[in-house]
């Protein structure tokens, strides 16, 4: 079996976990009006809620259980209780039923997420793998979303939710007979023995690699509360301005189409600018949103939503080059970001309602004054102490700061 076979298989996976978290989000109200008869909105923000602290907490457990067992181990037993889970919502009799169903459902499948290290870590080119994640999320999450109103036209939604089980095994089939079996040590040991006897104690490692790791993901952190925020209560913002609702939603998904168009862009302007592209990145982001906060005209709202998508599209990819350059692509280093970024989507709503309470441009302002203030942050030389490159930093980065004597720690 060639690499690039399991490779694709790697994409799947990623493909599949994201259809079965964005698929049927938008429809939650109608899913469970239709299925169990509960009305309430409550019924979907508690639904919401409950899934994503699961996925906080299963995450950094996934990424210490990936320190036993190999990925094409975790990768298979998840999709067979997946698939057993998904037959399981199919026929749940009640809403606190399918909602706990659901969760489990959520911690099995976050094992997923670890395949897009190992993507990343059986390529030879960084940049080029990092544009085709970024091209299957932005890619996925439409084709999710069309996938899930297919299945709320049919007759009966849990036909569809039953037959999602079939991708599960079919999966699961392809898996087992092509995904290789060896397992890796972790990222911070392989820096270690990689370094040679000259290199620092362990210990001295371990809490440079630590530090890097905290640094990377408050960096994280910042970037998704600053994306996130300026989502839920955008659609209402345009419509205040006087624009419709069918051209409210068209603006809602401009940045979007705008992150897909410029990502075939993203290997030559991180060739460019290198180091500089998240800062860049981030400053395109916040003058997208701050342009959005200060225009009542329509026409200029658009520029800025797709000012705000370059920077975005520019800034996925910036930013995860420096997440592997510090995590690696083994899986429990990645998990500890991963993790971080699941906790976003848990602050980012609250802190876009309380602001919106005070104006509904106000979480476009504050997402606008996070963007600034972290490129700003960037631009600053890094206090980490060195330590050693993961041995796959320097072979398959295409950073140039990857093959100086810099670390790639530096964040």
């Amino acid at each position: 079996m060639s690499g690039a076979s399991f490779r694709r298989l790697y994409l799947l996976v990623i493909l599949l976990h994201l259809v079965s978290d964005v698929a049927l989000s938008p429809f939650y109200p109608q899913l469970f009006e239709r299925l169990f008869g509960v009305t309430d909105p409550a019924a979907t923000g508690v639904y919401i809620w409950v899934c994503r602290v699961t996925a906080l907490v299963a995450m950094p457990l996934w990424g210490l259980i990936a320190r036993r067992f190999s990925l094409s181990t975790l990768v298979l037993g998840s999709l067979g209780v997946a698939a057993v889970l998904e037959l399981a919502l199919a026929v749940s009799p009640t809403y606190p039923v399918f909602l706990v169903l659901s969760a489990v459902q959520v911690a099995v499948t976050m094992a997923f997420t670890l395949a897009y290290p190992a993507f990343v870590g059986t390529g030879t080119d960084r940049v080029r793998d990092v544009t085709v994640f970024a091209y299957v999320v932005n890619g996925g999450t439409v084709v999710a979303t069309l996938i899930g109103a297919g299945i709320m036209a049919l007759p009966q939604p849990r036909w569809g939710i039953a037959a999602c089980a079939l991708l599960y095994v079919a999966l699961a089939v392809l898996c087992h007979r092509r995904l290789p079996r060896e397992r890796r040590a972790p990222a911070v040991v392989d820096a270690v023995e990689a370094a040679g006897p000259q290199a620092a104690p362990r210990s001295a490692v371990t809490r440079s690699a630590v530090a890097a790791i905290a640094a990377v993901s408050a960096i994280v952190l910042a970037v998704e509360i600053a994306r996130l925020i300026v989502r839920p209560f955008f659609t209402l913002y345009a419509e205040d301005g006087g624009v419709g609702t069918t051209a409210a939603a068209v603006l809602f998904l401009l940045p979007q189409v705008a992150v897909l168009a410029v990502l075939p862009l993203a290997g030559r302007a991180h060739a460019l600018l290198g180091r500089a592209l998240l800062p860049v990145a981030c400053l395109l982001a916040a003058a997208g949103l701050a342009a959005q906060f200060l225009t009542g005209d329509p026409a200029l709202l658009a520029a800025a939503r797709v000012v705000f998508g370059v920077g975005l599209g520019l800034g996925h990819v910036a930013l995860d080059l420096r997440v592997f350059a510090v995590t690696g692509t083994d899986g429990p280093a990645f998990s500890a970001v991963a993790t971080v970024r699941v906790a976003a989507t848990l602050v980012s709503p609250v802190a876009a309602t309380a602001l919106a309470a005070g104006g509904l441009g106000l979480p476009l302002l504050a997402g606008a004054g996070l963007f600034a203030v972290l490129a700003l942050l960037l631009c600053l030389p890094s206090r980490l102490p060195p330590s050693p490159p993961p041995p796959d930093a320097a072979e398959t980065s295409d950073d140039p700061s990857a093959h100086r004597t810099e670390s790639p720690h530096h964040v």
